[in-house]
């Protein structure tokens, strides 16, 4: 059966959606979605492809007698009906995205009275996962720069991401005697992410390093903290309150890094307490911990609940299931602390990286590459 292909081309989103539904009905499927430049003038348009919906296949007559039954289809059939249904989820999974694509541009050509590249622009930056309050400030901020500054918008949302995401010298990498403690919620792979950085300190860096866990609430979690210590051949000691904590800081006095595995919290009290008692180790540092696969409402929350604490670096895990790595920024503009490392995976310790900048701009605006795993 052939479907009915048009394609439609308007000055903004919301015409370009109305022609559709024009000609082809209102169950027209959006097949895909781009900005053109058109004419002498270069004009901009948004121009939209979408198919007619399938006819409802009609009921056959009933027959007079009753049918022979139905001979059962073979496997070759089988084969050629499940690439079908394969194909057309796939058909209405991008026409879902390409819908999603042009409602966001329609609302902000509506609702901000934005102009059609700083539309588009905002568009794409929650389809990064960026919260909207965030994604109008920078699209506004760029305008207001392109006044002074004449240069591509999506340039200068760049630079406005590049004063909001910094990135710091990586936790193994530091020169020196560190104390770091990695706070953060229930969930969100704190200790795996603490096991990356130990691997990679002993590994790569040659650092003497120790593990300490007050972490005596979940069941098991001294236990797993144990055996990455087993494997790396570091010593791991778990303290129960502030006096053991303090015991065991100088047990390990002559490590060049110390990481200290700490319980998620879920009240700001017990978080507050949580801090008190890590920060009794002289010299502690204080690393966030969120995952970009929360949200950026969920991040934002989290970096609110957190920002007392004044954490002195954030680290982001949980990237490759994140759907929208844009909502990182939520986090970072709350906390305004450097970024320490990102994590994308469960390897410990290939999945955790010590991205520059530009990377994270990149991650933000496009997606997170391979670009560095190469450098490193």
């Amino acid at each position: 059966m052939s479907h009915v292909v048009q394609t439609f081309r308007a000055p903004d989103p919301a015409s370009a959606l109305a022609a559709v539904k024009a000609a082809l009905g209102p169950d027209a499927v959006l097949l895909s979605t781009r900005t053109v430049q058109t004419g002498l003038l270069r004009r901009r348009e948004v121009e939209v492809t979408a198919a007619a919906a399938a006819p409802a296949l009609a009921e056959p007559p009933r027959p007079a007698a009753p049918p022979a039954p139905r001979p059962r289809l073979a496997p070759a059939g089988d084969e050629a009906l499940a690439a079908e249904v394969r194909h057309l989820r796939r058909s209405v999974e991008e026409a879902r995205r390409a819908l999603a694509a042009v409602t966001r541009e329609a609302r902000a050509h509506r609702d901000l009275d934005l102009p059609p590249p700083a539309v588009e622009l905002y568009a794409r930056l929650l389809g990064r996962g960026v919260e909207p309050v965030l994604a109008e400030e920078l699209v506004r901020q760029a305008l207001e720069l392109a006044r002074s500054r004449p240069a591509p918008l999506d340039a200068l949302v760049r630079d406005l991401l590049g004063e909001r995401l910094l990135p710091c010298r990586a936790p193994w990498l530091h020169e020196g005697r560190h104390v770091i403690a990695l706070v953060g919620p229930t969930g969100v792979g704190k200790t795996t992410t603490l096991a990356k950085i130990a691997a990679r300190a002993v590994l790569e860096a040659r650092r003497k390093v120790a593990l300490l866990t007050v972490d005596t609430y979940r069941i098991g979690a001294t236990d797993q903290l144990a055996r990455y210590g087993e494997i790396m051949g570091v010593p791991v000691l778990v303290a129960r309150d502030r006096n053991e904590l303090r015991r065991a800081a100088e047990r390990v006095r002559e490590a060049d890094l110390v990481l200290i595995d700490t319980a998620g919290r879920s009240s700001a009290d017990d978080v507050a307490r949580q801090a008190e008692l890590v920060r009794s180790v002289p010299r502690v540092q204080l690393h966030l911990v969120v995952s970009a696969a929360s949200g950026a409402s969920a991040l934002a929350a989290v970096a609110e609940q957190y920002r007392g604490l004044m954490p002195d670096r954030l680290v982001f895990s949980k990237l490759d299931e994140s759907s929208g790595p844009g909502a990182i920024l939520s986090a970072a503009v709350r906390v305004g602390r450097p970024v320490a490392c990102i994590a994308d995976g469960q390897r410990v310790p290939e999945d955790l990286h010590a991205p520059t900048g530009p990377e994270l701009c990149e991650l933000v605006l496009t997606g997170y590459g391979t670009h560095t795993r190469e450098r490193e």
